[in-house]
């Protein structure tokens, strides 16, 4: 859209335009058939909205307000699904336990391995071990990982 009609648009729309400035929009509008389809777009989707609108405005009966703020400050009975609430406090609690029951469960395995037999812990330490033997101090350091 050219500047003349994004300047004055939601004055046109609304029909608060000076009669000069009218005068502009709508000569603009003649010549220039890209903003003219797209003011009626515009105006299309406007008067849809306006279609929407209540014919009349509904009001509440008596005493409705008062029965609603009394129905919100009663104290509600907890609830099971009330547990799983998105409340940073518990949030903090189970990331908390799910870190503690890690760490204890992490602390027992590591406790129980038994997978590795202690060895050497140096290549000479290896040969310090297998002095008599040569064969067996070979086969060790070959397959040596510190």
């Amino acid at each position: 859209m050219h500047q003349v009609i994004v300047e004055s648009l939601e004055e046109y729309i609304s029909g608060e335009l000076s009669p000069a400035a009218q005068r502009d929009f709508d000569a603009h509008l003649e010549t220039c058939a890209e903003c003219s389809r797209e003011l009626n777009g515009m105006m299309e989707m406007s008067s849809l909205f306006e279609s929407l609108k209540l014919a009349e405005e509904i009001t509440p009966p008596a005493g409705f307000y008062a029965r609603v703020l009394s129905q919100v400050s009663k104290p509600q009975a907890p609830t099971f699904w009330s547990l799983f609430s998105l409340d940073a406090a518990f949030g903090r609690r189970v990331v908390f336990a799910s870190l503690l029951t890690l760490a204890i469960f992490g602390s027992f395995l590591v406790s129980r391995e038994t997978g590795y037999a202690p060895g050497p812990s140096s290549p000479e330490a290896v040969m310090a071990e297998h002095t008599t033997d040569r064969d067996a101090m070979l086969v060790t350091l070959t397959s040596y990982e510190p």
